[in-house]
């Protein structure tokens, strides 16, 4: 491949290329002697230079006639190397901004499941975890949890269990809630087939329970984290 063909992948046109590569032979020459050696027509010529003057790759001096330069290709790769990297770290920032944007999107729950659509989903899962979970709330999805489903429940602290030969329980001993109309409420977390999350409270008021789940990753993480660090606790039972 001609030197022409590899300045062309830099962003040069072919007219540009043959009439840089020319003058890195002769350093100094004329427009007319230009496009005698690199083959660009005359027509032509004077529009190439310009071009390559704007783009930084050539110098040219005042008489009669005008003489053109090539700037050295040491100084034009590393103003282009620097021009690049500042373009990546202006794109990086771009993409970092719209990565925030996405989180702020898709932090957002799945409102509106209600809990009759959580066991349904419970129905399907091979493995259920559940962390901070009341009695109460045990008692309503129990005949959601599959027989050959491995059923793993960290409980609210002071609450107790309910049997079922499948259901492994332990006490956590850090209580987590959420303040619901004033009061403070277990925040229930359902984590299905190590993936999806759903989080669950009673509503004191209306005896209701709310069921949203959990879209993006990087938070299903930390709801995995925090369900592990209770059932690896020594503490519980």
């Amino acid at each position: 491949m001609s030197i022409a063909e590899q300045l062309q992948k830099v962003g040069l046109t072919e007219y540009e290329a043959k009439v840089y590569s020319s003058l890195l032979k002769d350093h100094l020459n004329s427009a007319t002697k230009l496009s005698e050696k690199s083959g660009v027509p005359r027509t032509k010529i004077y529009s190439v230079l310009e071009s390559l003057e704007n783009k930084g790759w050539v110098k040219i001096y005042s008489g009669a006639p005008l003489l053109f330069k090539p700037v050295h290709p040491d100084e034009i790769f590393e103003r282009m190397k620097r021009g690049y990297a500042d373009l990546l770290k202006s794109i990086n920032a771009m993409l970092e901004k719209e990565a925030i944007e996405m989180k702020e999107k898709f932090v957002i729950q799945n409102y509106d499941i209600g809990l009759n659509s959580l066991k349904e989903q419970i129905k399907k899962a091979k493995t259920v975890w559940v962390s901070n979970a009341t009695a109460e709330f045990l008692k309503k999805v129990s005949d959601s949890f599959s027989e050959d489903a491995e059923i793993k429940v960290v409980l609210f602290p002071g609450e107790k269990g309910i049997a079922g030969p499948n259901i492994q329980s332990k006490e956590a001993v850090v209580r987590i809630v959420c303040m619901v109309r004033g009061k403070e409420i277990p925040s229930t977390t359902v984590i299905l087939d190590e993936e999806r999350v759903f989080t669950t409270f009673k509503d004191p008021v209306k005896n209701q329970y709310t069921v949203s789940e959990f879209l993006y990753d990087e938070c299903n993480q930390c709801f995995r984290g925090w369900f592990n660090l209770g059932w690896g606790s020594p503490e519980g039972r």
